[in-house]
Parts: C-alpha cells; structure tokens; sequence
C-alpha cells in the first residue's frame, strides 16, 4: 500500500478538462459516422464519396502536415523522472501521430486524383437511348477542402463555450472575455461556418467573407503579436485555465509568441490559396447559375 501515490499528491484537473473530453468524443464520433457512410457511398462508386474523401485527404494532410514541423523542431518540456518514456520515444511516437496520417492522406488525394479512379466514379449508369447529363460545376477542390476545414473547426469552435472552457478572444492586442467574448467567438465562428457552406454551393457572396475574414484575422493576430500587452493577455488566459504547476504549464507560456508567429504562416498560404482560386471560383459560380439550355 505504500507504493500507491497519495491522493493529494496528484495535481488537480482543472473543471473544463472533463467537459472538453466529452465534447471532442462526441465531435469526433460524428465524423466517424459520416465517414462510415462515406465509405459505403465509395463501395458504390458514388462521385460525392469521391468528393468527400478527396476533402477529408486534404483536411488529414494540411493539418498533420502543420503540426509534423512542430514535432520534430519544436521544444518539449522535459519529462518528470519517473516518466517510463524518455524524450526520444516521445517525440517519435507523436511524429508518428502526425506522420502516419500524412501519409494516408496523401495517398488518398493522389489516388482518388487518378484519371482511371476518377472515371470509375464519374462513369453514368445509363440505359439504352439515354445522353450523359452534362456535369454539374463544382466547387474547385482546394477550395472545397478549404471550406471542409473549415467547418470542422466552426463546428468543434460552436462546442467549446458548453464545455466550461473560458472563452477569451483577442483582437488588435485587446482581449474580451466574459459575455462579450463568448458573443464575439461565436459570432467569429458563425460566420466561418456560413462562408464555407456557402463556398461549397458556389455561392459568389462566400468568397468575400472567407477571404476578408482570413485577412482580418492576419491583420488582428500580426498586431497582436507585436502589442505590449501581449505577454499580459496570454498570462490571465492561462490562469484562467487554472492548469496545474509545472514545466509543462512553464513550457506552454514561454513558447506561446514562437507558436503565435509560426501560425501566421498557414494564414498566410490560405489568403494566397483564396486568391489564385479566385478565378475557377467565380466560373464555377457564373456555371451554376447560368441557365441551362434544354
């Protein structure tokens, strides 16, 4: 019995933990069954499960492609010493977290891409007598797995408020929390939902509100950044958390601007992925609304 650790002696779990937990179970056992049913409409050869995988592709390979980076060169804290795991093995089993999907990704977004793959799906079953329908435009594929993304995280985002988390939003170095936090985030991230949605279905009125939220989002995070009171802001969002102490808490405050500055980058690329799609976009929209010849 003196081998077994004192109750008090295990740091305790801030109140929000247990609440966020379940909200991500749930989040994510959603998506596992809609990717049950997209796998079946593969099986069947359905051209929107083709779609859906290709999206799911980029989504996996953009978001375990930013993270890798972090895991072989970012900083982690040091382990306690009596942690079974050293550092090494730590390290390696979280790129393997993040590798092992990039690569599936990737795999699916060249596979599904194949000129041979893709007849399959796109090949009509017709009878005797009857003409292909022509294609119906779609959303140009970086995009739509652009706006994929984006609703996975506007939807995750719209959770966490139930989950006890203290919601904190920062703008041009000026923090709001409280009721007009929470009223901000939600409204932040409402509009990212209605702007991808509307992006999928070749509404011209999403471009400007997915390009001009990414910009405003640059402009506020690269202020931010810069401002004085950052150090400040990031300081009562952590103990508003009321993480337990130690190196790990230590770590997560000293590399936060590292992390902040690093994140601009994918902003960065999604502005420019925005504008050199901005063509195929606006066709694919003046195709969907043209009318169609009978």
């Amino acid at each position: 019995m003196s081998l077994m650790p004192q109750a008090g002696a295990s740091p305790q779990i801030p109140p929000f933990v247990r609440s966020t937990v379940v909200a991500t179970m749930v989040f994510f056992a959603g998506l596992a069954i809609f990717g049950i049913f997209t796998s079946v409409g593969v099986l069947h050869l359905k051209n929107w499960a083709r779609v859906s995988m290709m999206i799911w592709a980029g989504v996996i390979s953009a978001g375990c492609g930013l993270a890798l980076p972090f895991a072989v060169f970012g900083p982690m804290p040091e382990a306690p010493a009596e942690s079974p795991m050293a550092l090494p093995m730590l390290r390696l089993l979280v790129i393997m977290v993040y590798g092992i999907p990039l690569l599936i990704g990737v795999w699916w977004l060249l596979l599904f891409n194949q000129r041979a793959i893709k007849e399959q799906f796109l090949a009509p079953a017709l009878g005797d007598g009857q003409l292909a329908a022509p294609a119906s435009p779609r959303c140009p594929l970086p995009l739509a797995i652009l706006a994929g993304f984006s609703i996975l995280s506007a939807g995750f985002s719209l959770l966490l408020p139930f989950t006890n988390f203290p919601v904190n939003v920062i703008l041009f170095g000026h923090r709001f929390h409280g009721a007009i936090g929470v009223a901000l985030f939600y409204l932040s991230a409402g509009l990212l939902l209605v702007g991808a949605i509307g992006m999928l279905r070749l509404k011209q009125w999403s471009y400007p509100l997915m390009l001009g939220q990414y910009f405003f989002w640059m402009a506020s995070g690269t202020i931010t950044l810069v401002s004085p009171s950052y150090d400040r802001n990031i300081h009562e969002i952590i103990s508003q958390m009321n993480l337990p102490e130690g190196p790990m808490g230590q770590a997560a405050f000293a590399q936060t601007r590292v992390f902040g500055v690093l994140s601009l980058i994918p902003g960065v690329l999604l502005i420019w992925l925005l504008l050199y799609c901005h063509t195929r976009f606006v066709e694919a929209c003046a195709a969907k609304e043209a009318p169609q010849s009978i």
